[in-house]
């Protein structure tokens, strides 16, 4: 049985914007890079929803792909939609964690 398209899964695709966000929010906030970390925030974020949307149409075709689901519900799709919305929460929830660590830097640089 096939579960891959083109050889990458849907839900690798919902861990790139996460990873991103982490490993260049944290270089934002130790100052280590030029990049600022409102702009790599809100590219992650908008980088989160093409790639959500990516994420359910391999996963759609991987399961049409397969002859046994041809007469199957959508239902088999929740666990990929749900993947999604907890990626996007997780996504959300680091950039407030990071956006507080780096205000209490600023604060603690500024005495």
């Amino acid at each position: 049985m096939k579960f891959t398209m083109y050889g990458i899964s849907p839900f690798v695709l919902l861990l790139i914007p996460l990873l991103i966000q982490i490993i260049w929010g944290t270089k934002a906030i130790n100052k280590t890079t030029n990049l600022k970390f409102v702009p790599i925030s809100i590219t992650t974020v908008l980088l989160q929803i093409p790639l959500s949307f990516l994420s359910v149409y391999i996963a759609s075709e991987n399961i049409n792909a397969n002859p046994e689901f041809q007469t199957r519900c959508g239902l088999i799709m929740l666990p990929i939609v749900a993947a999604n919305l907890l990626a996007a929460l997780l996504l959300l929830l680091t950039i407030v964690v990071q956006f507080f660590i780096k205000r209490f830097r600023d604060k603690k640089l500024e005495r």
